[in-house]
């Protein structure tokens, strides 16, 4: 689910999955090592592209090829 509401937890929800990647600490890092090393976080793979679709459209991470970059000061 993408919210959380009366019948989806806030760990369930796709803004608690966008929580989890940004908390990660690398400043660049390949998707695929990314979902590796979260996968246990989500139920599929699904969810973690819903989860960066968001941070990359609220700016947080910018995508290059397959590194994921983190922008700081957000």
């Amino acid at each position: 689910m993408l919210f959380p509401s009366k019948f989806t937890s806030f760990q369930e929800s796709i803004i608690y999955k966008m929580i989890v990647i940004l908390e990660t600490k690398e400043k660049k890092i390949y998707i695929n090592l990314l979902y590796k090393k979260l996968k246990h976080k989500f139920t599929c793979i699904d969810e973690f592209i819903f989860a960066l679709d968001g941070l990359y459209a609220l700016g947080y991470i910018n995508i290059d090829g397959e590194d994921i970059i983190y922008v700081s000061g957000n």
